[in-house]
């Protein structure tokens, strides 16, 4: 199996509170940590000369580029479907995410077994709609699913995720379409694109009556519901304090006490 990592870093982001000691750099440090700099490309987008050199001092050539948010994602897809093979795979990484040994593993085996792979169990699928999560799937504290074991790992289906994930080229190729159409505003759309892709029973909340029914028509066409999972517990954060993965012992492992 082999797997590209096609990495996003930027110098611009909105404002959130996350965990300091978690540059954007030493997210990428992290990233090398755990991953290894082989098969990795990172596209540097709206960087300033500074971030550009401390990327070139990790011994990484970036890509640069000046795209925004959804166009830079665009750029990667395009980049994937006309660079790699169909059979090979990619991961594709935010520049807000650390990641805990063993995720290159738990990734490897999930792929084994689903079409998108995320290693980031999402607070949001543990916190009631009705109780003001920002999930509508979610009730009684939790989602409906099922759980899956890969050999080492345990996973469960979710309904959606953020735009660090992994899938093969060939399923990237054939869902082009969907994520052309979630990525036409400033930032991307994911959950909802994750909503068509899985087939979900459609909670399409603050669209038009007109765009709701091309979404149902979009998801009606779509030939094969994909599978997303997330390992439970997680292998992967967003550094955003109040979204870390819950369970894993974010202060405790070796990347961080090496920044320390």
């Amino acid at each position: 199996m082999k797997i590209h990592y096609l990495y996003r870093i930027s110098d611009g982001s909105n404002p959130k509170d996350k965990l300091h000691i978690f540059t954007k750099l030493r997210c990428l440090v992290n990233f090398i940590t755990e991953f290894n700099i082989d098969n990795l490309l990172v596209f540097a987008d709206n960087c300033s000369i500074n971030t550009i050199e401390n990327i070139k001092a990790l011994g990484i050539e970036p890509i640069i580029t000046s795209l925004g948010n959804s166009g830079s994602f665009r750029y990667i897809i395009q980049y994937s479907i006309d660079c790699f093979k169909q059979e090979d795979f990619v991961y594709f990484v935010e520049d807000d995410y650390i990641h805990l040994p063993f995720a290159f593993k738990a990734l490897q085996e999930g792929l084994g077994i689903a079409d998108y792979v995320s290693l980031y169990d999402h607070p949001d699928k543990y916190i009631n709609f009705s109780d003001h999560g920002p999930n509508p799937y979610v009730e009684d504290g939790g989602e409906l699913t099922s759980v899956l074991f890969s050999g080492n790992y345990h996973w469960k289906r979710t309904n959606s995720t953020t735009m660090t994930f992994a899938a093969s080229v060939k399923t990237i190729t054939e869902d082009k379409e969907i994520w052309w159409y979630f990525t036409n505003k400033a930032c991307p759309e994911d959950f909802f694109a994750f909503q068509i892709l899985t087939k979900q029973k459609l909670r399409l909340l603050g669209r038009s009556k007109k765009e709701l029914l091309r979404l149902f028509i979009m998801r009606r066409n779509v030939k094969k519901r994909r599978s997303l999972i997330t390992p439970i517990p997680g292998f992967a954060t967003h550094t955003e304090k109040k979204w870390l993965c819950p369970i894993s012992h974010w202060h405790s492992f070796r990347s961080w006490a090496e920044i320390e």
